[in-house]
């Protein structure tokens, strides 16, 4: 059975120790059509992208955890 971990106060979502990034549908990278479909998930409008895809993972994962919401989380 797989797992599921959602770190609900910083936003990022890991599921057997791989971390998606999560996007709004208006805030997609503009190289989302040339990743892979299994690193993509869906969840109500949240689109969680395998970090490895993601070509500035480390600047959206400190913009996530410096964010007013996020003020007392930080995850690398």
């Amino acid at each position: 059975m797989k797992t599921l971990k959602i770190k609900s106060n910083n936003q990022l979502l890991k599921i057997n120790n791989k971390t998606y990034i999560p996007f709004l549908i208006h805030n997609l990278p503009n190289y989302f059509q040339k990743i892979n479909p299994i690193n993509i998930l869906k969840i109500n409008t949240i689109i969680y992208i395998l970090k490895s895809e993601i070509k500035n993972s480390n600047t959206i994962i400190d913009l996530l955890n410096s964010s007013n919401i996020n003020t007392n989380n930080s995850i690398k």
